[in-house]
């Protein structure tokens, strides 16, 4: 119709380590465009990343479910553990030749702990790990089960989890972490890149 603005794709290349920050620069990014007058037909997102936060992951997850564009991700060579549940919000899903997922039981870092603490902090940190395994064995069991050639269960996820598993781009694709494999071709202009050493220089 006569004076709707033409909509676009929106490339963004993300190789940075999934964090606070990283996951609010994302999220500011896709909102203030959604504001604005530019139209957004597509997230297309080229993801290498050694993961970070899995509370951070599930809710880049989440948000990406949540958001009204059409949603394509790449592996573009790694994505570990905290990666894997973001990578896994998108519709479209694709690996590079080669590429690689792992996945893991979640980690916190010792500074998630009081430099003097108790058998109660203890307790609820063991609680959080547990928590947030099972809730992200869930989004892979989900959001794997109607791509792939081979299903996966919750156990064989969590056993999964517990020796620290590797997928190869065969295998992702069989279990179906990825729709297929394929080497993107990236655009000339208009491409976002949002890495570790851009988000250093930002405040906070």
């Amino acid at each position: 119709m006569a004076g709707e603005q033409p909509t676009k794709p929106q490339h963004i290349w993300c190789s940075a380590a999934i964090t606070k920050k990283m996951e609010d620069v994302l999220v500011g990014f896709i909102c203030n465009q959604a504001q604005s007058s530019v139209g957004i037909s597509e997230y297309v997102i080229y993801l290498s990343t050694i993961g970070g936060s899995p509370f951070c992951a599930v809710n880049l997850y989440n948000f990406i479910k949540s958001i009204p564009q059409k949603t394509t991700v790449y592996n573009m060579g790694n994505v570990f553990s905290a990666g894997v549940p973001f990578f896994l919000g998108f519709q479209n899903r694709i690996g590079v030749p080669d590429c690689s997922f792992m996945i893991h039981q979640t980690t916190l870092p010792r500074s998630a702990l009081p430099e003097q603490f108790n058998v109660f902090d203890i307790d609820t940190q063991k609680a959080s790990l547990l928590a947030t395994d099972v809730k992200t064995q869930k989004i892979i069991q989900k959001e794997t089960a109607s791509k792939g050639t081979k299903s996966l269960t919750l156990s064989a996820i969590k056993k999964a989890f517990q020796n620290t598993t590797t997928y190869t781009a065969t295998e992702a694709q069989k279990y179906g972490f990825i729709d297929r494999v394929e080497l993107p071709k990236l655009p000339e202009t208009g491409v976002i890149y949002l890495t570790d050493q851009y988000l250093a220089t930002l405040p906070g």
